[in-house]
């Protein structure tokens, strides 16, 4: 399972700071839920995993 959490403005007259997590289970055959992760220039990303999460351990 990997956690992708976003941060972004909102397209409103306010720009709002907004923030969505979503939670996936890769598939071989599944295009990711972030294709081209590194090329996201509208929003701050991260995307984690549990191997991410040993390192903190």
């Amino acid at each position: 399972m990997k956690a992708y959490v976003s941060l972004f403005f909102a397209d409103t007259e306010e720009a709002l700071l907004t923030s969505n997590v979503t939670f996936c289970t890769p598939l071989p055959d599944v295009r990711p839920y972030i294709p081209d992760l590194e090329a996201v220039t509208d929003a701050a990303v991260a995307e984690s995993s549990l191997e991410d999460c040993s390192a903190w351990s």
